[in-house]
């Protein structure tokens, strides 16, 4: 069953790393770089939605996966169609700035909530996470750059225990 769980994880990861591009299936409705799309609103809603016991490693693998494609996004020069959007009514770009911010916020919380879900596997999601990133960057964007998003978004935890120990110790 443990396996099972980072089979699911990892098939819903490689979904993740699409969903965000789904926005241009429904133009009608969301603009290209839609806020609804660009975030880990789908994990969450598989979270309320699906009552099953697989619920947790759906989430995780979708919230990886668009974590890995946001990182990416954030480093598109940020103008005109790379802009976050609004959904209808109003169609209108947040700004260059808020969607720099909304990309890399998104991006970390899709990973830290990937790793919340899947606690039992605090081992080996952070290297399928990279696993995947580098996957995506080489064969999807053919840019190594992503990657290294993604390693800077995998080094936070990291840096917070480190962070943490050391104020430990002055207190």
């Amino acid at each position: 069953m443990k396996h099972l769980h980072l089979v699911i994880f990892a098939l819903f990861l490689y979904l993740g790393l699409f969903w965000p591009d789904m926005d241009k299936q429904l133009m009608s409705l969301l603009h290209h770089r839609s806020m609804i799309t660009h975030s880990p609103l789908l994990p969450v809603l598989v979270l309320v939605l699906l009552r099953s016991k697989y619920a947790k490693p759906i989430a995780a693998g979708l919230s990886a996966g668009i974590s890995i494609h946001l990182a990416a996004d954030a480093l598109s020069p940020m103008g005109g169609f790379s802009q976050i959007y609004l959904p209808a009514p109003f169609k209108a770009s947040i700004g260059a700035t808020e969607s720099l911010l909304w990309l890399g916020l998104n991006a970390v919380a899709g990973y830290f909530l990937a790793l919340r879900l899947l606690r039992a596997h605090s081992k080996t999601i952070p290297f399928i996470y990279l696993l995947a990133a580098g996957g995506y960057a080489l064969y999807i964007k053919d840019d190594m750059r992503p990657w290294l998003a993604c390693l800077a978004i995998f080094l936070i935890p990291f840096l917070f225990d480190k962070a943490k120990s050391k104020l430990r110790r002055i207190a």
